[in-house]
């Protein structure tokens, strides 16, 4: 509505000025007066989207915040377009987590139900799809195309070959045990992994092999805090994870080791910023939603509502941009070259 009425205000301006305006300068004010209005236009159009796991809904939405909270793509386990056998569906009850990835063409998804799916934006099929087990809570792509997925019951990590062709029936590996462990990030710059849960953050080597993929405990660190929840890239750096528990935001540096408090507040499911411009936002539970670890809204770290539907049961959200920490520049779809 704002942007109407200001695209109006510019436009009668000239109108009531005529009597003040040369002549000769009318063509050349109108297309000043054009192009000012087209530029607001599209700086008011540019999408600003957030990657929601609705579990209310049994859904992935994509929310452009920008314009008007519009609900801009949705994907559904249930869905034709998803190709997921029927008996493989429930696999995706209370999705957890969905992370975009290979350039942003594709999303890494989990669920609860013990579901991770590799998942292309643009026709919804899940190219790639099994199960983990366990209430997953993470996955991450590894250099060779492979997934790793963190599993909180029983305390694991996964790794899967990804074979388009096979879908549920990937060759898996149970790489390491790790008590209630619940995400897991690649750097790609460093090449390793870290994951987290209760007060321990472990950083593991991967060896790269298709055949026989395997983890390797390299370093682990004591956080000043248990039970570790989110552990996802700050937006622009090459050093920095958010990292939450029980109580607080914490910054986590994977060079120093360090564990910067940044904010101390609870039940924070998922932690997300960006470029300049966009708000650092957090889904944090308040029972909204039908469960208590659910909620029906996005704040920015200091507390400001960015974003609210009472229709909805969100778990965790993220803005819809390439994660440059995890992935190399220009990164595509590929799966391991089985001997």
């Amino acid at each position: 509505m704002k942007l109407f009425l200001i695209a109006a205000m510019l436009l009668f301006t000239p109108a009531c000025n005529k009597t003040n305006t040369n002549l000769n300068d009318g063509p050349a004010a109108a297309k000043k007066l054009s192009s000012e209005v087209s530029g607001a236009v599209t700086a008011a159009a540019t999408p600003r989207e957030v990657i929601i796991c609705d579990q209310k809904n049994a859904r992935i939405i994509m929310v452009d915040i920008a314009n008007n909270n519009q609900i801009t793509w949705e994907w559904k386990a249930s869905g034709s377009y998803a190709m997921i056998h029927s008996a493989a569906q429930a696999w995706f009850s209370n999705l957890s987590d969905a992370k975009l990835v290979y350039n942003g063409s594709y999303i890494l998804a989990t669920a609860s139900g013990g579901g991770v799916a590799l998942i292309s934006v643009s026709s919804k099929k899940a190219i790639w799809y099994d199960y983990a087990g366990g209430n997953t809570h993470s996955a991450e792509l590894l250099p060779n195309g492979n997934v790793v997925t963190a599993s909180t019951t029983g305390g694991y990590l996964m790794i899967f070959t990804v074979d388009s062709y096979i879908n549920d029936q990937s060759s898996q590996v149970k790489a390491a045990d790790f008590e209630d462990v619940h995400n897991v990030v690649w750097d790609h710059a460093r090449q390793q992994l870290y994951a987290a849960g209760k007060d321990k953050l472990k950083v593991f080597t991967y060896n790269g092999s298709c055949s026989a993929p395997k983890l390797t405990l390299k370093a682990t660190y004591t956080m000043p805090q248990g039970n570790a929840h989110e552990l996802f890239p700050v937006y622009g750096s090459t050093t920095d994870l958010w990292l939450t528990n029980s109580g607080n935001i914490y910054k986590f540096n994977v060079t120093s080791g360090a564990f910067t408090l940044i904010k101390a507040t609870g039940s924070v499911k998922s932690v997300s910023s960006g470029p300049s411009g966009y708000p650092t936002i957090i889904a944090r539970a308040t029972g909204a939603g039908g469960e208590t670890w659910r909620t029906d809204q996005l704040l920015d770290i200091n507390g400001s509502l960015v974003y609210k539907n009472t229709a909805i049961g969100l778990y965790k959200a993220r803005w819809k941009l390439v994660n440059t920490f995890s992935y190399p520049a220009g990164d595509h779809f590929h799966e391991c070259t089985h001997p």
